[in-house]
């Protein structure tokens, strides 16, 4: 980050200064703060519809089993499928923590942070419709499993873009408030779009438009309702969106005067200096700025075990507890319907008592919760306990976002949210990896809830020590948070 002066945030005293960015009326108004809403409704059909429950697990079953004939050559085949599958999307998961970050310092010095955000939105929907040519046939796994892949990439870029626009639209006092209505709004369009795709494409038979289930065209067709999701979803942020400038200044010229946009130098703006730029910043941020990289690396690790509680709910409800495929897809309905009121909600506590108490009574209570899952095996003990973990998971999650924006310099919330997605795509396999494991030693697939557990609260312990100052309070940052060269703060 840049060193600290007037205007910009720095560590002090009380915390990070508040700066015309951070304190000011937010532009856009009501028109931006819906569209950024609506671009998390929209973006959420990829990973309900194409990432988890349908699409998926079309490529690694109905398109890698074609022509097995035999249970030992079904099964070897779904094996194989799920491994083509998780090795594109390791690849994607490196091309994503090479990336962010490089994108997000270009888009913050050079300004292009809106033309980025375009560019990888559209990429997305392009990337799910093109989804349909993969027919089910073995030939066509790897195509699959690369599309799927690539449009993870296109997605979680797009989002490091749309993160950073929050501190535009919004003020210290109405943050938590913006954040988690956008969360929400990303679950119920999960809802929406599901039931959606099960009414028209799957249920009764091959769905109310009657598509036919040849070559599983039926399934073939889904992909391209969820790119027209996505687009309608997205287009109002993507027209909409706050003009952000470059700290370099407009047209990659350094301000001569202060001020983004005045007539200095042209600076060529090449790959290898963004790299550098990064690799300078972290290592500054050892020595300057412990707090921001203690809370990403913290951050990190709860977060990856708040994406393993949906990631293996339906594993688990399936094969520990018997549920049908029907209450799979009920419960998975219900845990998003009871995520978004959980984040709704707590939008509105993060703005009266701050993120910091949020997140720290969100992941306790989700460790006490997950331990009754695991000591008492019953199955109205999943529904209800499972349940009522969801109602946490989203509010951590949007807090984490609205925390992160109270410690960003203005100017910077970009390429601190590129850190943010390769903090957690660098530490990204914790959850499952300690899920596998578990269920690998004991030989019980209820065991692995023991292994998110444990992940969730080494985080919660690495989080609950960083002292955040007026970051991790609620309201403005304060008058009293003033430009200073220290380090960190205290409560």
């Amino acid at each position: 980050m840049a060193s600290p002066t007037a205007g910009s945030v720095a560590p002090g005293p009380s915390g990070p200064a508040s700066s015309s960015a951070h304190s000011s009326p937010a532009r856009g108004g009501r028109r931006a703060k819906v569209s950024f809403a609506l671009w998390d409704g929209g973006m959420s059909a990829f990973s309900s519809v194409i990432l988890t429950f349908v699409f998926a697990t079309y490529v690694t079953n109905a398109v890698a089993t074609q022509g097995a004939v035999g249970e030992e050559a079904l099964k070897a085949a779904q094996d194989h499928g799920s491994q083509v599958l998780t090795s594109w999307q390791a690849a994607g998961a490196v091309a994503i923590a090479l990336l962010a970050p490089l994108l997000g310092n270009l888009a913050d010095s050079g300004g292009a942070r809106n033309t980025l955000l375009r560019v990888t939105t559209l990429a997305t929907v392009v990337t799910v419709a093109l989804m349909p040519l993969i027919a089910r046939d073995p030939a066509f796994l790897t195509l699959g499993a690369a599309l799927i892949a690539l449009g993870v990439v296109f997605s979680e870029l797009a989002g490091v873009f749309v993160n950073s626009v929050l501190p535009e639209i919004s003020t210290p006092a109405d943050r938590g408030r913006v954040s988690g209505t956008a969360w929400a709004v990303g679950y119920w369009g999960s809802i929406v779009c599901l039931g959606l795709v099960l009414v028209l494409f799957v249920m009764p038979g091959t769905g109310v438009l009657g598509i036919t289930g040849d070559d599983g065209w039926n399934l073939r067709a889904i992909p391209l309702f969820v790119a027209v999701w996505i687009l309608l979803g997205t287009l109002p942020l993507m027209l909409w969106a706050p003009r952000h400038r470059g700290t370099t200044g407009l047209e990659g010229r350094i301000p001569a005067d202060g001020t983004p946009g005045a007539g200095g130098p042209r600076v060529r703006w090449t790959p290898w200096q963004g790299y550098a730029t990064i690799v300078r910043r972290v290592i500054r941020a050892f020595r300057e700025e412990p707090v921001t990289l203690a809370y990403l690396v913290a951050s990190a690790i709860y977060r990856d075990g708040l994406g393993a509680v949906f990631s293996v709910a339906g594993v688990l409800a399936a094969n520990a507890y018997g549920f049908s495929t029907v209450q799979v897809i009920v419960f998975g309905i219900a845990a998003n319907l009871v995520a978004g009121i959980g984040v709704f909600v707590g939008g509105r506590i993060d703005d009266r008592v701050g993120s910091r108490a949020v997140i720290i009574a969100g992941c306790a209570a989700i460790v006490v919760l997950g331990l009754v899952v695991f000591a008492i095996d019953a199955q109205i003990v999943f529904w209800v306990a499972g349940l009522a973990i969801c109602l946490f998971v989203g509010p951590v999650q949007s807090s984490s976002r609205n925390l992160l924006t109270r410690l960003s310099e203005p100017g910077h919330e970009t390429e601190n949210f590129g850190l943010y997605a390769t903090t957690g795509r660098a530490l990204g396999f914790l959850g499952t990896a300690a899920f596998s494991l578990t269920v690998w030693l004991f030989h019980d697939t209820r065991m692995g809830i023991l292994g998110i557990i444990v992940v969730i609260a080494l985080g919660l312990l690495a989080f609950v020590p960083i002292r955040l100052g007026a970051a991790g309070r609620a309201g403005d940052l304060g008058p009293a948070a003033q430009p200073s060269t220290s380090v960190t703060s205290k409560e």
